[in-house]
């Protein structure tokens, strides 16, 4: 099982630097192959965020960032937290199709997707204040 882990998680490096899929995207289809996606999902906690704040860090810019992004981070602290009320209370709650379902449409639009248009002029009208 190791190995496995180990020839999924350098796949999904190659495959990362080929067409730009994240590394929970790649690796939690591969690993749920095998394992339930709340192991995939626990394996992959350290390797994610030691990514995320190895990028986080990189640019220097973490204030102006944080001052940029405040609303969209409360929501994501949110959504956390509120995400798992669903499944508590219930035995057996299948998100294999849910999580197959997310992980084909995010890989047809890193496939198809042309670039996004560049909204920065009008940040200001689209985001909360």
């Amino acid at each position: 099982m190791v190995g496995f882990v180990i020839g999924v998680f350098a796949l999904e490096g190659m495959i990362k630097g080929a067409i730009g899929l994240g590394l929970p995207a790649v690796a939690m289809g591969l690993l749920t192959l095998f394992i339930s996606p709340f192991q995939a999902a626990t394996l992959l906690i350290v390797p994610s965020m030691v990514t995320n704040v190895w990028q986080l860090f990189a640019e220097g810019h973490v204030l102006r960032l944080v001052r940029r992004f405040w609303s969209l981070l409360i929501g994501i602290i949110v959504g956390s937290i509120w995400s798992v009320f669903p499944t508590l209370g219930h035995g057996e709650f299948q998100s294999e199709a849910l999580l197959g379902g997310m992980l084909i449409l995010y890989g047809l639009y890193g496939l198809f997707a042309k670039n996004m248009p560049n909204l920065a002029p009008y940040e200001k009208y689209l985001s909360v204040p």
